[in-house]
């Protein structure tokens, strides 16, 4: 019915371990309050300054939510 060798198993179960790393870490929602744009970052990538800019336009007045 299938013909599949381990090597494409092997592959498929590396990526599902993958995905669970992905959903370990930990992420924040932020919304810019002049262009109204939305996004989620890794807690980890906050760490640095504290402060959060817009990457579309730029904009300080973040909020996370």
């Amino acid at each position: 019915m299938w013909d599949r060798d381990d090597e494409d198993l092997e592959e498929d179960l590396d990526w599902d371990e993958d995905v669970e790393d992905d959903e370990d870490s930990e992420h924040a929602s932020f919304v810019c309050e002049d262009c109204d744009y939305r996004w989620d970052e890794s807690q980890e990538e906050d760490m640095d300054t504290g402060m959060h800019v817009c990457p579309m336009c730029g904009s300080v007045n973040v909020t996370q939510l």
